[in-house]
């Protein structure tokens, strides 16, 4: 395998890559493995047809039914009005489309949970640093009468490392640790509950590995807060970009940085993953609340490269043994895979379909509906990325995806853009192979349809999807391939990948 320089360069180079002949310490990809998640007070905006024409067309990827996880701050911070007639009403915060804001919910608000019949949901009982159980067990019931037999998971809270900035209170793990057992005894009695059904933590900083008083996986279950043994899920949040970012060479750094993503994963989900596994071994690691940033402008947070990135963080976070990604969102939030309806105004113009939602559909037909072990092809380089998928029965490699992650944008770039050809090898191929690819002929800051017209156009294996032309179903593009064959030669094929752009190759 040649080894990569680890500054990008525009100019086209060649790389040669071995695909390791044995899936030698490989993970299994999770049948359910790509996830969604809705903010706890805008559930409602997304029962529509067309964010559930959106999940269909991932879910019909992958063998088992997928997860929405229904959460957030608001979901701390919300009361039940049986009397009220709106949906929704926002009384303090950040109003009318904030997270961070108290909303009074009516009746009305629970029909939002019937939409989504094709998946399972994971509904948020609201904790905060003063439990109202009263509150709290009936948002749940009435959550759980229309949800059914599609329960994911109840989370206890979200983010209770964040509540003495939230709420203005101090607040350590020991009350945290209490409370859930308080809720949770009560949900369990008052609902008859007797099974593994719990989601724990949704802490936002999975990192704080520093000092035994921080809020960590570890540290929490530690202090014995699965001492009944009902857990099911831990969970933690990650957004990407940490500082203000506005600048290509900005987002080539901060965002389209394999480097940067093996980085910030490894500085706590190995160790976490670990303990679990040889302490809590029913109990899954799984990022519930993810984005490519939270403060950055829609221009990056929801570009081309946003897309690219989280193909890569998904399937680096797959591989280091998490056991389902989340692509969560709001209407107003910047980072959205999709914005489902009107209801944020100029703030985030909508129904729209948004660049990183193609990251979905990739990662979803990666792993396929016969899930194999994959693997990480450590190609040395902070921009150029490789992945393969072996056969869970035979052994036998069968796909490999392929990111370049060098920045290019049209309009932007000074220079033309380059591409890398990678030279692959092989064993069992046959005499050819396909190639798919996750595209904008604009770059890596393309917005996607909806948003900037067919100038910035996205397309993975020439499907696009978009509210104004097909209302989320998704459709072929006139003269955009679907795939293509490459021919193999003594075991050895070469596929050109474009700067800003990743593809997936079927080996056999």
């Amino acid at each position: 395998m040649q080894a990569i320089l680890k500054a990008p360069a525009s100019m086209s180079s060649t790389v040669s890559l071995t695909v390791p002949a044995t899936a030698t310490n490989a993970v299994l990809a999770p049948g359910d493995f790509v996830g969604f998640g809705f903010e706890t007070a805008f559930v409602n905006d997304y029962a529509n047809d067309f964010s559930n024409k959106l999940m269909n067309s991932v879910a019909k990827r992958l063998p088992e039914t997928l997860t929405i996880r229904t959460g957030g701050t608001s979901g701390d911070m919300l009361t039940y009005d049986p009397g009220q007639a709106a949906v929704k009403v926002c009384v303090s915060g950040d109003c009318p489309i904030g997270s961070s804001a108290a909303y009074i919910l009516g009746p009305a608000y629970f029909d939002g949970f019937a939409s989504f019949q094709d998946f399972h949901l994971s509904v948020q009982a609201p904790l905060g640093p003063t439990v109202n159980l009263s509150n709290t067990l009936a948002y749940v019931e009435l959550a759980l009468d229309q949800v059914g037999d599609r329960l994911a998971a109840i989370a206890i809270g979200n983010e209770p490392n964040l509540y003495p900035a939230e709420f203005g209170v101090s607040y350590s793990i020991e009350q945290y640790v209490a409370d859930v057992e308080l809720v949770r005894a009560n949900l369990t009695d008052a609902l008859g509950l007797n099974e593994t059904i719990f989601e724990l933590l949704d802490i936002s900083d999975f990192a704080e590995t520093d000092s035994t008083t921080k809020f960590t996986i570890i540290n929490t279950f530690e202090r014995g807060i699965d001492s009944t043994d009902n857990a099911k899920f831990a969970a933690t949040h990650f957004y990407q970009i940490k500082t203000e970012t506005s600048t290509l060479a900005q987002m080539q750094t901060d965002l389209m940085n394999h480097a940067v993503i093996v980085s910030n994963i490894s500085a706590g989900v190995p160790q976490d993953v670990a303990y679990l596994a040889a302490n809590y071994p029913a109990v899954q690691y799984i990022f519930s609340e993810t984005g490519s940033g939270l403060t950055t402008p829609r221009e990056i947070q929801d570009s081309f490269g946003a897309a690219l990135w989280f193909v890569d963080f998904q399937l680096y976070s797959l591989v280091s043994g998490v056991a389902r990604v989340d692509g969560t969102q709001r209407p107003a939030a910047n980072h959205s895979l999709w914005v489902p309806d009107d209801s944020a105004g100029d703030v985030n113009p909508g129904p729209q379909v948004r660049a990183p939602f193609y990251a979905q559909p990739f990662v979803a037909d990666f792993i396929g509906l016969a899930p194999g072990n994959v693997l990480e092809i450590d190609l040395a380089s902070d921009y150029l990325v490789a992945y393969a998928s072996y056969n869970a029965s035979t052994g036998a490699a069968e796909k490999l995806a392929l990111i370049n992650f060098i920045a290019w944008a049209d309009g932007i770039s000074t220079a033309s853009r380059g591409s890398v050809s990678f030279a692959v090898s092989a064993s069992g191929l046959r005499d050819t192979v396909r190639v798919r690819r996750l595209r904008a002929e604009a770059g890596c800051q393309a917005m996607g349809y909806d948003y900037a017209g067919p100038e910035q156009n996205i397309t993975w294996a020439g499907e696009q999807w978009s509210y104004s032309l097909d209302g989320g179903e998704g459709h072929l593009v006139a003269n955009v391939n679907v795939s293509e064959v490459v021919d193999v030669t003594d075991g050895q094929f070469t596929v050109q990948v474009l700067d800003s752009e990743a593809i997936l190759v079927d080996l056999i």
